[in-house]
């Protein structure tokens, strides 16, 4: 019997979940002088002063944000991947990866469903979104018995769908958006699937980090509300 999900070995999730948690980095020593040191892109000093003066906190404690948010591109990209790796591992589905002819994300392994996979809706401006239309319109005209879908984990407002894609006046029942929700479903069969994700991995990660990564029970009940209303559209 599977302790975390029931659609994908635990074995499998902890790989996945694991490369999330590899990818926040955790310095032994982290000051504003490394920080601006060790830097990719140059840090603005002047927003520096004006964050520590009006937000009232320590330069040490700037440090400590600044590393967050200069490591969130990454980490917002592994989470993507999280998905892709994620229901590319479930049964009769293929994690299609980087240099696939069809340029895709993700299909079923019998060619009749082929998914574009963003993290979140507003992930893509004009060129992007012209350039995936193009690309699901090629997988349906090479595969006719086929659908595919621009999906995206997080909608606006969190709002669940599953709907044709028109698009510049052009519209085909084979091509459509849909919402996480939606789409681990359709992957799964179960319409909670992508809820029950989120409920496990903060067991996977005490399980990959010790039982000091366990929510507290104030934290539990946080948790509980903040997924109360993610899903409220779905439930």
């Amino acid at each position: 019997m599977n302790k975390y999900l029931d659609f994908i070995s635990d074995e499998d999730f902890l790989e996945c979940v694991k490369k999330v948690v590899d990818s926040y980095q955790f310095p032994n020593e982290t000051t504003p002088t490394t920080i601006l040191e060790e830097s990719k892109n140059t840090i603005d000093g002047f927003k520096t002063i004006f964050d520590v003066s009006v937000n009232q906190i320590s330069f040490e404690e700037w440090s400590k944000f600044e590393l967050t948010r200069q490591q969130d591109k990454t980490i917002n990209n592994k989470i993507g991947e999280f998905h892709q790796e994620l229901l590319g591992k479930i049964d009769g589905w293929v994690d299609l990866g980087v240099g696939d002819e069809t340029e895709i994300d993700l299909k079923k392994a019998d060619n009749t469903v082929f998914v574009e996979l963003k993290n979140k809706y507003n992930t893509m401006n004009s060129s992007s979104t012209k350039t995936c239309r193009e690309k699901l319109e090629k997988v349906i005209e090479k595969y006719p018995n086929a659908t595919a879908y621009w999906a995206y984990v997080i909608n606006k407002d969190y709002k669940s769908e599953n709907r044709v894609w028109a698009y510049q006046n052009r519209k085909d029942e084979r091509i459509r958006r849909i919402s996480g929700d939606k789409l681990y479903e359709l992957v799964t069969g179960d319409p909670k699937a992508l809820e029950k994700t989120m409920d496990a991995i903060p067991k996977a990660i005490v399980e990959l980090k010790g039982k000091s990564y366990e929510l507290t029970e104030d934290d539990e009940k946080t948790f509980n509300e903040y997924k109360t209303y993610i899903f409220r559209s779905s439930n």
